[in-house]
């Protein structure tokens, strides 16, 4: 049977260029490994030489790929001899993957799920149209564009149209226009103001207004409380709660399934010793990466552990290492500055000291409960253990390797915690930071 726009739910989620935080980017992977948890499989294309749609986000293959070049100059036989290089910039121990086209993906997944598929180059619309038509498939998948020019050009082409906005360029829109032109999805940035949101709601698009790109459900319900059906998420599995807990991270596996999401705009990496690298922020700010898909929402009470090494000891290499339990899974900066809700942050320094702050987010403060003097700094290319357990009444941290460790009383939170793990901003300490393993209760 084939599912149709009329078959999809009120509240939707979308696998964001096929689910790009659990497989590579716009590939089959993602997009088979999306469709237990995402009610519409999202894709980026754009046309070869020979004017064939593929799948591939960015005008070049440069970023992705074992190739370089601007894809418009590539023909299908080049193409299908291509393969995407997820090592270098998804996971280390990731293989080498074909690169399809659209045609491939229509053919294996068209009416599995609904489809969203983007012409970056709007001179591909009639080409997708073609392939959506002559499957038989108008009314299981959209033609998604940036540009409101394009939405009337996707109509008269016998589909239906998405037209998706940033925030700066929603400052200046007319969603009514947008919807009177034909969009039938208004999918907007989760970055705009809440006044802007509900004007597109109030828009009323015939499949209702999206919001992109999610990483959070803290944002998922935002959207929704704003009057957003649609989720637009590189984790559908996570975001949308359906999919269950990992009793193993990627740390264990070394392979998909990472369900890092980064603070910023950064994903970490799994490199090929099974580590995820955390480089020096290179601005005042945090680095800071949630354990989505993998250990959160963890147990109240128990001992959670980040092991962890450094190549470089001391100052120039690190400042501190955190680990921060939070109540809900909005990234906090790892300061006073940005209190975003209730929760435990505990850090190591290089010299093995150890702290421990508890995070308010009504009052908007982070209370120091302990801060330990300065010990041993702790050495190069060892593995290190920052460990957090939490009774009903007390928290203990301590690195057992060197020897330090401290105990509060404090019962004020005891929830499922969101995990997160980060480094603080320091501009003289530049080196990595490397994650070998996560535990949690």
């Amino acid at each position: 049977m084939t599912t149709t726009f009329d078959d999809l739910p009120g509240i939707l989620y979308s696998a964001h260029r096929g689910g790009a935080g659990e497989a590579p980017e716009n590939s089959m992977e993602a997009l088979r490994s999306s469709v237990p948890w995402a009610d519409v499989l999202d894709l980026d294309t754009q046309v070869l030489a020979d004017g064939t749609p593929v799948l591939m986000h960015d005008a070049s293959v440069d970023r992705t790929t074992n190739r370089s070049g601007p894809v418009a100059e590539f023909g299908l036989a080049q193409w299908l001899q291509l393969r995407a290089d997820p090592a270098t910039w998804f996971a280390a121990a990731s293989p080498a993957l074909t690169v399809p086209t659209v045609a491939q993906v229509l053919d294996e997944l068209g009416g599995v799920r609904v489809m969203t598929v983007e012409a970056k180059d709007p001179a591909g619309v009639q080409a997708l149209a073609r392939l959506i038509l002559d499957r038989g498939l108008q009314d299981s998948v959209l033609v998604n564009t940036n540009d409101p020019a394009v939405v009337p050009i996707v109509r008269a082409a016998g589909c239906r149209a998405h037209l998706w906005r940033s925030a700066a360029q929603m400052a200046g829109d007319d969603f009514g226009a947008f919807v009177a032109a034909g969009a039938d999805v208004l999918d907007i940035d989760i970055a705009a103001s809440d006044s802007l949101i509900t004007a597109a709601v109030a828009a009323a698009p015939p499949l209702g207004v999206w919001a992109h790109t999610l990483t959070r459900r803290v944002q998922r319900d935002r959207a929704l409380g704003l009057g957003c059906r649609g989720i637009v998420t590189d984790y559908p599995g996570y975001v949308s709660g359906r999919a269950p807990r990992r009793t193993a991270t990627s740390t264990d596996t070394g392979f998909w399934g990472l369900g890092w999401a980064p603070s910023g705009k950064t994903r970490p990496v799994l490199d090929s010793s099974g580590r995820i690298p955390l480089p020096a922020p290179t601005a005042a700010t945090d680095t800071q990466v949630l354990l989505a898909g993998e250990v959160g929402a963890a147990a109240p009470t128990g001992t959670f552990e980040v092991r962890f090494s450094v190549p470089t000891a001391g100052g120039a290499g690190w400042s501190l290492l955190s680990l921060h339990l939070g109540a809900d899974d909005a990234p906090t900066k790892l300061t006073s500055a940005e209190i975003l809700h209730n929760g435990y942050t505990v850090q190591v320094s290089n010299s093995g000291s150890l702290r421990i702050y508890r995070d308010d987010a009504t009052a908007g403060t982070s209370t120091q409960l302990a801060n330990t003097a300065a010990g041993t700094t702790l050495p190069a290319n060892t593995v290190h253990t920052l460990r957090c357990v939490i009774t009903a009444t007390q928290i203990t941290v301590s690195v057992p390797e060197a020897g330090v460790s401290t105990t509060v009383t404090d019962k004020v939170y005891r929830v499922p915690w969101s995990v997160f793990v980060g480094r603080n901003h320091n501009a003289a300490a530049s080196g990595l930071i490397n994650i070998v393993g996560i535990s949690t209760p």
